[in-house]
């Protein structure tokens, strides 16, 4: 069982890896991912792919790979 979950929580960490790194770089290419692939709920490309709407995704993106970072050094790093 516990191969099993180690294969869902890399799958898990890989896809929110490139979700966010999509987000981080550009709000208007997210939209445009493979929508399997793309984890937008409700966000609109026409509200949310440019101006405070893109900020706002660049943001998210950004805490998303900040959190990753910090759950991954601490699993690396941890005395």
């Amino acid at each position: 069982m516990g191969v099993l979950a180690g294969c869902i929580a890399i799958a898990v960490g890989v896809f929110m890896t490139i979700n966010a790194a999509f987000m981080l770089a550009s709000p208007r290419t997210w939209f445009r991912l493979p929508g399997w692939l793309r984890a937008q709920g409700s966000l609109t490309e026409d509200k949310y792919s440019s101006g405070w709407g893109a900020i706002q995704i660049r943001v998210t993106g950004a805490l998303i790979l900040t959190a990753i970072a910090w759950v991954l050094s601490d699993m690396l790093f941890r005395r």
